[in-house]
This record gives structure tokens, C-alpha cells and sequence, in this order.
């Protein structure tokens, strides 16, 4: 496991998520820490995989800062996973 040395690259979670929903206003998200959570709710295992959020101190979501967004994206828009070769079919497309 190759550890993370610069943490530029990684921000709380909640905020990943203002940035998510400012970004894509077309998704119909809304800020805040509550649409988060439910966001999570069906995306967690997913965006753990895909190595896009981590839990700090055991306590709080960490979210990549250019992994989340995609990942987001593409659980937002139905990207099938379990049939793709991971992120590597959402990543050339356009993401706003």
C-alpha cells in the first residue's frame, strides 16, 4: 500500500460533497450533512472500493479529491460496476 504524502489530496467529506453538488446541479443533490449520509447510504461500499472516501480517526469521511467527484458521478448516473472494468469507463467521459 503506497501512503499518501500530500494532503492536498484529500479533504473532509462533507465538504467533497458541497463540491459534488455545486458542480453537478443538474443531479439534484442538495449541500449538507444529511443529504451526505444518504448519499453514502447506497454509495459507501462502492466509493470505499474505488478508493474515493476513507474513514479518519474512525470518526469522519475523507473523500479524494479528484476520485470522489468521479466516483460520485458515476453512482449518480447508474455507471454498473460490477460489469466495467471499474472507473476506467467513466473517466474519459464528460463530467461537466
Amino acid at each position: 500500500m503506497q501512503l499518501q504524502t500530500s494532503s492536498s489530496k484529500w479533504v473532509v467529506g462533507l465538504e467533497a460533497w458541497a463540491r459534488f453538488v455545486s458542480k453537478h446541479a443538474e443531479l439534484g443533490y442538495r449541500p449538507g450533512y444529511m443529504n451526505f449520509h444518504n448519499f453514502l447510504r447506497h454509495a459507501r461500499s462502492e466509493l470505499l472500493r474505488q478508493d474515493a472516501i476513507r474513514r479518519a480517526k474512525n470518526r469522519y469521511w475523507i473523500a479524494h479529491v479528484e476520485k470522489f467527484p468521479e466516483v460520485a458521478f458515476a453512482i449518480a448516473t447508474g455507471q454498473d460496476f460490477s460489469t466495467s472494468a471499474g472507473l476506467s469507463n467513466v473517466q474519459g467521459g464528460n463530467h461537466g
